[in-house]
């Protein structure tokens, strides 16, 4: 069991590092090649986008196929096409092959979104109940990594790499990934009975049906655009307002996400007890740290406690993050039918993920007319607001829960 447990961490880990540090380093090249900050962008709201669209249809397939044919289906895709794009047009990278690139990175990126909801939604077969937890930490912590080496692969292999031999380091880690995918034990057969049984009408029926549910999917939607008020603001804050250096920031932006692989370390050996629970206690801390964030520069103007006091709440926000995360996937894994698991992860993910350049378009616009400390307090203000307000519509017997 504990080897299933790391084996699917380091799937997880390498193929998200592929595609993190594939698509970092295509927004470099491109921003070099065409200077626009627009065309930068856009390589990273492919993601989102395609998750919206697509989520009828990823419900369907995760909800009726067998996982593990998904998740190598998935991953062959995306080595095929960039086999294809590494022998065609690597070669000859210019703004004329721009749309070779846009092609590329639809593919994998519905691929990536395909493997992780199906990989949600293999937990039931993987390992025994009393440990989704372990594994939902163990792969979260993963993923954080892949989020931190990302762009650091990215940035370091467009100043030493030629793309080609980029891309072809690329196709050995997928294809590293999809051999330790071929060896994971799943069982095909549950979904053969879930076949022609589900579409995703009625995965929106049975969530609207269970309004604590209903809550975690919104939820799972505001926590991502109130993120936005500290991964936009936080640079802000740091570097034009409080005047200090980018190695500050760069330290405290480093602080999250240490704070959130600890965090996946700590629960892949502290068991929670109640996920709900957990969830929106989290969800009330979250609003709190944002709030707090609009402190700092109001009660001191000591650099040094300055930067210790945001220390300390990027450290607390990089934990509430995974804590969060951990307990309701746990959850939902637990509470929502084989069946339906694809549906409601397919559901999250798109919301959720739709939200990321949604509320980093409405906080970068907020931070310009506004003082960082008044967006700070208001955004956590309001998100405390909605919290209780979700709280208020679930059935009483969540509320006596918290």
């Amino acid at each position: 069991m504990f080897n299933t447990i790391i084996k699917t961490s380091l799937i997880s880990l390498v193929f998200n590092l592929s595609i993190t540090s594939l698509n970092f380093f295509f927004g470099l090249y491109f921003l070099q090649i065409t200077r626009s900050a627009f065309i930068f962008g856009t390589l990273t709201i492919i993601g989102p986008l395609v998750s919206l669209l697509l989520t009828p249809i990823m419900t369907r397939i995760v909800d009726t196929v067998a996982h593990k044919k998904i998740l190598l289906t998935a991953q062959i895709v995306s080595l095929v096409f960039l086999l294809a794009y590494w022998v065609v047009v690597s070669d000859h990278l210019d703004v004329g092959t721009l749309v070779y690139v846009y092609i590329l990175m639809i593919i994998i990126r519905v691929s990536e979104e395909l493997f992780i909801v199906t990989l949600k939604a293999s937990t039931t077969q993987l390992v025994e109940k009393h440990k989704y937890q372990r594994l939902n930490a163990s792969v979260q912590s993963a993923t954080s990594v892949a989020n931190i080496l990302g762009p650091i692969v990215g940035g370091l292999a467009f100043s030493l790499l030629t793309l080609p031999f980029f891309v072809f380091l690329i196709i050995i880690l997928v294809g590293v990934s999809i051999l330790s995918t071929s060896t994971l034990k799943l069982d095909p057969l549950h979904r053969i009975a879930a076949t022609g049984k589900n579409s995703f009408l009625l995965v929106i029926k049975f969530i609207k049906g269970r309004p604590e549910i209903l809550s975690l999917v919104i939820i799972a939607m505001f926590i991502n655009l109130f993120a936005s008020a500290i991964t936009i603001g936080l640079p802000v804050l740091v570097i034009n307002q409080l005047s200090l250096s980018k190695l500050v920031y760069s330290f405290l932006e480093s602080l999250t996400s240490v704070a959130m692989v600890v965090g996946g370390i700590i629960l892949t050996i502290h068991t929670i007890k109640d996920n709900l629970k957990i969830m929106y206690q989290s969800m009330f801390y979250f609003t709190i740290i944002i709030i707090l964030f609009g402190f700092p520069e109001l009660i001191t103007h000591s650099d040094l406690i300055i930067i210790g006091l945001l220390g300390g709440l990027v450290v607390a926000f990089g934990l509430i993050v995974v804590f969060a995360n951990t307990a309701m996937t746990t959850y939902l894994q637990m509470e929502v039918p084989e069946n339906k698991q694809g549906g409601v992860y397919s559901i999250i993910n798109a919301v959720s993920q739709l939200f990321v350049p949604l509320g980093g378009l409405c906080y970068g616009l907020l931070f310009d007319h506004f003082e960082s400390y008044q967006v700070f307090i208001s955004s956590g203000f309001l998100a405390l607001v909605i919290i209780i307000g979700l709280l208020l519509l679930t059935k009483k017997r969540i509320i006596k829960r918290i």
